[in-house]
């Protein structure tokens, strides 16, 4: 009976035994779910990072912020390449190479009036004073002053394909005879870093040959409109 006895408690030691292993096998397995989760979601997280800062690196480059939201690194290198074939995005700034310049005469005296002309295929924008530079008949060996800005509140511009928007730029004539004579502009665009050179076409500049402290060339913002004054 004593052995019986010894038996039967094994049994049950044996069982309660079991009944712990069970338990602590439940509970590794939470453990591991519970684990793996965090790491699910960091990866998410970092996918939203890297979408982020492909927009960021993009920004520049309207078409790449319009994309897809897939590939943004692929959008952004397509935004380039349509860039250099003559391809703007609806609503991007515009860009020198998309612009044709030209000037004309604005009616009023020592005045000329810098036409901008969207040659690209979609809708852009400008907001801002353009750089201005008088430059002599030999081009960019022969500089001449820059053009200050006046006070005038700049208007924000939207120009189609094949549309114009233009800004006026004053100057103050030499009076000794003894100025130096400008036949060319150097322009570039607000917020751009590109610049182009135009002939003013017999609208030639003559200003004092030296300066003093105040400039005799003046610019005003891009969206001046004929007949208006401003």
């Amino acid at each position: 009976m004593r052995v019986r006895k010894i038996s039967a408690l094994a049994v049950i030691v044996a069982a309660a035994g079991l009944s712990l292993t069970a338990c602590g096998g439940s509970g590794g397995s939470s453990t591991a779910a519970q684990s793996s989760t965090p790491a699910s979601a960091s990866n998410s997280a970092g996918g939203q990072g890297t979408t982020g800062a492909s927009s960021s690196d993009t920004s520049g480059s309207t078409s790449g912020g319009n994309g897809t939201g897939t590939g943004t690194g692929t959008s952004g290198s397509t935004g380039k390449k349509a860039a250099r074939t003559g391809t703007t995005a609806s609503g991007a700034m515009c860009r020198t190479e998309h612009l044709g310049f030209s000037a004309a005469s604005a009616g009023v005296e020592n005045e000329i009036v810098v036409n901008l002309k969207n040659t690209g295929s979609a809708t852009c924008g400008m907001h801002g004073f353009p750089g201005v530079q008088l430059l002599g008949a030999d081009g960019l060996g022969d500089k001449g002053p820059d053009a200050a800005r006046t006070d005038t509140t700049a208007p924000t511009v939207t120009i189609a394909p094949g549309e114009e928007t233009r800004f006026l730029l004053h100057y103050i004539p030499d009076t000794s005879g003894s100025g130096k004579t400008y036949t060319k502009l150097s322009v570039t665009p607000p917020n751009e870093t590109v610049f182009d050179v135009l002939n003013l076409g017999g609208l030639d500049i003559t200003i004092p040959a030296t300066t003093g402290n105040a400039p005799d060339v003046y610019v005003d913002p891009i969206g001046y409109h004929p007949g208006t004054g401003k």
